[in-house]
């Protein structure tokens, strides 16, 4: 049942009544935007509906080998949090050509995961800058390169795609492509583009059980729910191998700290991590490895510890041979869950119930009380206080409490296995 819902709800009624919940729960919209979406609904609805009266019906072939798109064009994170659905699609539909639409920067992520066939990468504008005006700057070249891959896909007839964002361009964006059957959800614009409307999932609210619910719609069981990343054993080899050289042994209990995010307002702020690992090395017997991102030169990591700046397969192996991560809000977030490495990630902006690490054993250091979240990366304020009131000695906790817990576990396994 849908929590506060009316206790009486006729069947045909649900639907919408879950779509309007839905903007309240899992999506956040200003009135301005929801006005704009209103607009092109009423807008675009004219010219589908003349559109499809001259389409010419296609009909599934007789097998499940067939053809199915995927859009997801935006973040690392993002497809970490989608990986369960790729990996439950490729359990359910073994024979099938799945096709996924992405960022070049998420190319190395799906690399030898062996869950999509074929990529297909583009610059989405919209996804590619927080600026609003170079998102939509009609002179981009970016425009050019997305029309031309729509081109591609409408011309590849597809059977079945799916999007979760709940968002009017991608379902627009389906329909263009002429995908025969097209499931996603309408409550953010755009639902009479789609042949299969998505009533959302208002108890689960977090972004990949959302993408998972497409598959239930289909037919078909989630078997996996939470993200995996494989690395090739060479790439293990590597990564330990380089830590050797480096006087870390695999015997040593390793934490990563990575102070990185794609936004400004979702960093902690080195000096707190600098901070915070001093505490860390003065309470515990671990080796710390601080990770900076590709090109950046500064680094706050001391003369004890190993400061790595590593393409992402590279950065992914070497996270790998660590037992904690300690990060912002952010992709290598997502990243260390798939690869089982436990997390304390300190939040800020955004919604830990939509977008918090997947698992078990991870932490999360958040004011809750800050009622603007989520603001999408467009602070109202000055500063993101959200994130400059968490205090070191918060974070700590909440290191202490998961390495106490680890340590404690391989006390136990030396223990059983001296006897």
């Amino acid at each position: 049942m849908i929590p506060n819902a009316p206790t009486r709800i006729s069947a045909d009624r649900v639907p919408s009544f879950a779509d309007a919940a839905a903007q309240g729960i899992l999506f956040k919209i200003s009135r301005r935007k929801r006005f704009i979406v209103k607009v092109l609904d009423a807008m675009l609805k004219p010219l589908v509906r003349l559109v499809d009266r001259f389409r010419s019906e296609r009909h599934q072939a007789p097998t499940e080998t067939f053809s199915i798109l995927i859009f997801e064009y935006w973040n690392l994170g993002d497809i970490v949090m989608e990986s369960p659905f790729l990996e439950n699609l490729r359990l359910q539909y073994p024979s099938a050509h799945i096709v996924l639409m992405t960022s070049p920067k998420c190319v190395p992520l799906l690399q030898d995961q062996g869950v999509v066939d074929e990529l297909i990468v583009v610059r989405v504008p919209w996804a590619e800058h927080y600026s609003r005006w170079r998102k939509y700057n009609p002179f981009s070249w970016l425009w050019l390169d997305l029309l031309r891959v729509m081109q591609r896909l409408h011309s590849r007839h597809f059977d079945l795609a799916f999007t979760a964002r709940a968002d009017i361009r991608e379902n627009f964006m389906l329909w263009l492509a002429n995908v025969r059957r097209r499931v996603g959800y309408g409550f953010g614009g755009g639902s009479f583009m789609l042949t299969d409307v998505v009533s959302p999932d208002l108890v689960h609210p977090h972004f990949s059980n959302r993408w998972l619910r497409l598959l239930e719609h289909v037919g078909k069981p989630v078997l996996v729910r939470d993200p995996h990343l494989r690395l090739k054993q060479h790439e293990r080899d590597w990564a330990a191998g380089f830590l050797r050289e480096r006087g870390i042994e695999e015997s040593d209990f390793v934490v990563a700290i990575h102070t990185g995010a794609r936004s400004r307002i979702r960093q902690w702020g080195e000096e707190n991590f600098t901070e915070l690992a001093k505490q860390i090395e003065s309470q515990f017997p671990v080796k710390i490895v601080w990770f900076r991102d590709p090109g950046q030169t500064s680094s706050s990591a001391n003369a004890k510890q190993l400061a790595l700046s590593l393409p992402l397969r590279q950065f992914m192996a070497v996270l790998q041979q660590c037992r904690v991560f300690v990060c912002n809000d952010s992709g290598p977030m997502h990243i260390a869950t798939a690869l089982n490495v436990a997390v304390v990630a300190v939040f800020g902006p955004t919604q830990p119930a939509w977008f918090g690490p997947l698992g078990h054993g991870h932490r999360i250091v958040i004011r809750s009380e800050f009622w603007c979240r989520p603001c999408f990366d467009y602070c109202q304020f000055d500063e993101p206080y959200c994130l400059r009131t968490i205090s070191v000695d918060a974070v700590f906790k909440a290191v202490a409490d998961t390495l106490g817990s680890l340590l404690d576990d391989a006390r136990t396994v030396q223990e059983k296995s001296a006897c």
